[in-house]
């Protein structure tokens, strides 16, 4: 039995690991956080010494990772980690800043790797302008969290906060620097552009114009991603077009879900969606796996559109743009 308990405990600790920066010592923070000496968090670490259930909360909340037993591998249950979220504006800026932490813990692990099977356009593409980024932001908290100070606000960029721009900046920063595979297909821009619709529709821009920059921000945001997708490389702007770590594939597939697969060190991680944006992640080696199995499959099935594929890629993105331009005739006919 106890050696079944050391060998759980070996494992938690690799998960808790993964969401420690590089440059942070884990023994260190474990110390703190248990408030133990540094030799006794080391046994720990070692697995010499057992967590109690008191310090395997304390970890949990803290590192916010799950406990996941091996009894798992026995049945057909998962346990998820995501942020809670409400109709709070703060509690949306602490996802931000999660996500932002993920995403940069991910850039700085050795052997890095980010799969996104995309229902939806993948979120940190949407920052890159910080008009857009607004509009994404200020959507998702007036009309999906329904935060109250902005149930009588229409749209404009100073009603978010400088904070959760510059958070949602630094996001697309450190993904642009990881390895990375995007499946999409043609209706991965229509959840976008439903909610340009929307927000016209219910009359949420404060005049025509607004709506009709945002659809000019979405052609500049495919323009990028074009360009990007024709070097195989996320760092066009960095000057570093040379370094190849970006794949697009084009699926003929309805995906259904965004669902992201993600490599840290040995480490590996499946995010699904939820609640729209937000997104809940397991490392359960089973879950993982199936997932893998799917995403495979789809990468079978679809068309790789970065790098030569100059033809596919033309053709791919102008149904794309061409979506676009039905939703700005569609505000300039209104």
């Amino acid at each position: 039995m106890e050696q079944k308990s050391k060998i759980i405990q070996e494992h938690f600790i690799q998960r808790v690991k993964t969401t420690v920066s590089p440059n942070v010592s884990f023994v260190d923070e474990l110390a703190d956080l248990l408030r133990i000496s540094t030799d006794s968090a080391y046994r720990r670490i070692r697995c010499e010494t057992l967590f109690n259930i008191e310090e395997i909360t304390l970890i949990c909340k803290h590192f916010r990772v799950s406990f996941d037993p091996d009894i798992q591998h026995m049945s057909n249950k998962v346990t998820f980690d995501y942020l809670k979220l409400d109709d709070k504006k703060e509690n949306f800026k602490l996802w931000l800043m999660y996500l932002a932490s993920d995403v940069k813990k991910i850039g700085s692990s050795p052997n890095n790797q980010i799969i996104f099977a995309a229902d939806d356009v993948p979120v940190w593409h949407h920052f890159n302008n910080e008009h857009l980024t607004a509009f994404k932001l200020f959507y998702w908290l007036k009309s999906i969290l329904n935060a109250p100070e902005y149930s009588e606000l229409l749209f404009n960029v100073n009603h978010i906060d400088m904070a959760m721009i510059n958070s949602a900046t630094e996001i697309l920063k450190n993904y642009d620097q990881i390895n990375s595979t995007e499946i999409w297909t043609e209706d991965t821009i229509n959840s976008t552009l439903k909610q340009v619709e929307y927000f016209w529709e219910s009359g949420y821009f404060e005049n025509k114009p607004d709506a009709l920059h945002i659809c000019d921000l979405l052609i500049e945001e495919l323009n990028i991603i074009f360009k990007k997708a024709s070097k195989s490389s996320k760092l066009i702007s960095q000057g570093q077009s040379e370094k190849e770590n970006f794949k697009l594939y084009k699926s003929e597939v309805m995906i259904g879900n965004n669902s992201i697969l993600a490599n840290i060190g040995s480490t590996k991680l499946a995010y699904v969606s939820n609640n729209t944006f937000n997104m809940m992640s397991t490392t359960s080696a089973d879950f993982v796996h199936e997932n893998e199995l799917w995403i495979n499959n789809l990468l079978r099935k679809s068309t790789l559109i970065s790098g030569f594929a100059e033809k596919q890629r033309n053709q791919f993105f102008k149904v794309l743009r061409d979506k676009v331009e039905v939703v700005r005739l569609k505000i300039n006919l209104s």
